[in-house]
């Protein structure tokens, strides 16, 4: 049994240099058929996490009523980054997978609760820095503040989009993940602001018709990002080799020699991402 490890897609460094191109017409239309291909187990567990997260605040909804303001924002950051975190960056790495030709199960959306404290410290940051800016533009600039602390929280989310799948694929701390990614983005601020426009867009198109649109649209949102991953910074593949031989037998030395001739070493290889 041989392992091969290499990298499939883009390269992290050259990314971080030299920048990264977005071919939008090509990328809405791999995106597009590989939601197709892998439309069911992605769309399934969106649809599980939706109601994970749905009947969790259904039912704390009471006990976070009583609670003060500052409670409830702590309850929030807790539950956001224990519980839907990880789901996220289940359904992100699926897409990611999928972006590598490798197919997914539902159940791929709890791979990565054993990178919770990971995952969990990540998104705190997140949010700390997210609210800490919209608390300060808010104060600073009054009713003006809440417009430009509405933009500045799009920018935050936007630059550290990159955040789970480098933890949970690349294996990095939460420190230099979030940094890696504020450098990703902004080294290709202008095409991922386009990009993100377009996917707002299409999130709103998606809304019209009662919001039934949003079942193509939310796998398809995360296969598109998958292939922007896979692009940018590559996906780290583990390649087996496992060949089945034979043994010689000296007393059946006609049959082993019939074998050889059709074939009986056989290969097969497994990738794992």
């Amino acid at each position: 049994m041989n392992k091969t490890h290499f990298v499939l897609g883009g390269d992290l460094k050259k990314s971080l240099t030299e920048g990264y191109t977005l071919n939008f017409k090509e990328l809405f239309k791999d995106a597009f058929a590989i939601t197709r291909t892998h439309y069911l187990p992605l769309i399934i567990a969106c649809l599980v996490t939706i109601a994970i997260v749905t009947l969790i605040y259904t039912l704390s909804f009471d006990a976070l009523s009583g609670l003060s303001e500052s409670n409830q924002i702590i309850i929030n950051f807790i539950f956001s980054s224990f519980i839907v975190t990880p789901l996220v960056t289940g359904l992100q790495m699926m897409g990611i997978n999928h972006a590598i030709g490798l197919k997914s199960r539902s159940s791929d959306l709890f791979n990565y609760f054993n990178m919770i404290l990971k995952l969990a410290l990540a998104s705190v940051i997140i949010n700390t820095i997210v609210y800490l800016l919209t608390l300060l533009l808010s104060q600073a600039l009054g009713d003006l503040g809440l417009q430009f602390s509405t933009i500045a929280m799009l920018y935050l989310n936007m630059a550290f989009c990159m955040v789970y799948p480098l933890i949970a694929e690349k294996k990095m701390a939460p420190q230099l993940a979030l940094k890696l990614s504020f450098k990703l983005i902004n080294k290709n601020l202008r095409q991922f602001t386009f990009l993100f426009m377009l996917l707002g867009l299409l999130g709103f198109l998606a809304l019209l018709p009662s919001g039934l649109g949003l079942f193509l649209f939310i796998p398809f949102y995360f296969n598109v990002m998958g292939i922007v991953y896979r692009q940018m910074c590559g996906v780290s593949i583990t390649a087996t080799d496992v060949e089945k031989k034979e043994d010689d037998d000296s007393d059946d030395s006609d049959k082993n020699d019939s074998n050889n001739n059709d074939g009986a070493s056989k290969g097969s290889s497994e990738f794992e991402a």
